[in-house]
């Protein structure tokens, strides 16, 4: 046997012995993912189950992890400029928002489905900016506000800067309402992924935000203003969870928890983010 032939020989054992190395490893590494991934899924099936015992009351929440988007947007009031042509009202304009009062109340508003009057009202240019740009919230909506939620990227705005806020009194008339509009929307880096409804629950009842004999009435993935720089604003994907106390002293009152979609952070009120030139920071 000559000596070249010999080399080949240990090449092709030694390419063979690699590959069965590598083999090996890659079941093995899998093995202990899947055995981390069944562990993460156990534990969370645990606190669900906690949850209920703590009288927690919710729908079975979804597993599913999405993607989604950082938003940007410019803060300037090029809105103001076109209050000149609303008509059939007084506006007036601060603190980034619309306020405004019809002279004659819109009349006979059905109060249990607001929204078959006060569509072809946010569609009149003449008396909303930009209406075609809001959709209709039952979720926000209570029994003196109506709310519409600007529609940006792939969700909603749930924050007052995005929204229309509707005076509703109890006979069915509405008196006026309050506008936000997020101007220059943009998307910031690419697709970015999500924690599922479940996990943003089971992290809300881990941090102490539901407490116990709590219902909670619904879950909806939206945008909700992270921070704000001197000419800009970006907003993320939060998972805003209504929450209903069954007894105690907040019983029957709604409240609304906010997480971060991206990193399960719980979030203040949008109303607590401070602009900081040059700086973020947020409450």
């Amino acid at each position: 046997m000559d000596f070249r032939r010999i080399e080949w020989l240990f090449l092709v054992a030694f390419i063979v012995i690699d590959i069965f190395l590598f083999a090996a490893f890659q079941r093995d590494t899998n093995s202990q993912s899947d055995t981390a991934s069944s562990r993460a899924s156990n534990s969370d099936t645990t606190i669900v189950k906690e949850m209920r015992a703590d009288n927690i009351s919710f729908k079975s929440p979804s597993k599913k992890s999405t993607e989604g988007y950082y938003v940007a947007t410019t803060n300037d009031d090029a809105i103001k400029g076109q209050l000149t042509s609303l008509s059939d009202q007084t506006v007036k304009y601060n603190d980034d928002l619309i306020t405004s009062t019809f002279k004659t109340p819109i009349t006979g508003v059905d109060t249990q489905h607001p929204n078959h009057t006060l569509d072809t009202v946010v569609a009149n240019a003449s008396l909303i900016l930009n209406g075609g740009e809001y959709k209709y919230s039952a979720r926000l909506s209570s029994q003196n506000t109506v709310v519409y939620t600007q529609r940006v990227a792939d969700g909603q705005i749930y924050s007052r800067y995005g929204q229309l806020r509707f005076s509703l009194t109890n006979d069915g008339s509405i008196t006026g309402y309050t506008q936000g509009y997020l101007n220059d929307v943009s998307t910031l880096r690419e697709r970015t992924a999500m924690i599922s409804e479940r996990k943003a629950l089971i992290w809300l009842y881990q941090y102490n935000q539901i407490q116990n004999n709590t219902k909670v009435v619904w879950t909806k993935l939206a945008y909700t203003r992270y921070f704000t720089l001197k000419n800009s604003s970006v907003y993320i994907p939060t998972w805003v969870i209504a929450v209903k106390p069954t007894s105690g002293n907040d019983a029957g009152t709604m409240q609304l928890k906010h997480v971060n979609a991206f990193t399960g952070t719980i979030l203040t009120s949008d109303s607590n983010v401070k602009t900081v030139s040059g700086t973020a920071t947020a409450n």
